[in-house]
């Protein structure tokens, strides 16, 4: 259910907040590298997932008119906002638990 790319890199960034610091370089590029995860995640991997939905549906629609000979290509579902936002809570907990107890 929740994402284990966000799960991984909310706790990657909570962790490296923790040791050090939120004014450190090294937690901007943890946070940096966080986001972008995080919409790829939930942008560009849904949106992948819908067009070939869409490609296959229209492929199979021409198939079955005799126009092209179509292979339906493989569509990749993405998570939803929730399972992204709970993979994130998740991760901060995690992070959070280990950087408290060392």
């Amino acid at each position: 259910m929740p994402s284990s790319h966000a799960a991984l890199v909310a706790s990657l960034c909570t962790s490296i907040g923790f040791r050090s610091g939120i004014n450190s370089d090294i937690f901007i590029l943890s946070l940096g590298f966080f986001l972008v995860t995080i919409r790829d995640a939930v942008g560009v991997r849904r949106a992948n997932g819908i067009q070939a939905r869409t490609l296959n549906k229209v492929g199979r629609v021409l198939k079955e008119k005799g126009l092209i000979d179509f292979t339906p290509i493989k569509e990749v579902q993405g998570h939803s906002p929730a399972e992204v936002a709970i993979g994130c809570v998740l991760g901060f907990f995690i992070g959070l638990a280990f950087s408290v107890l060392k």
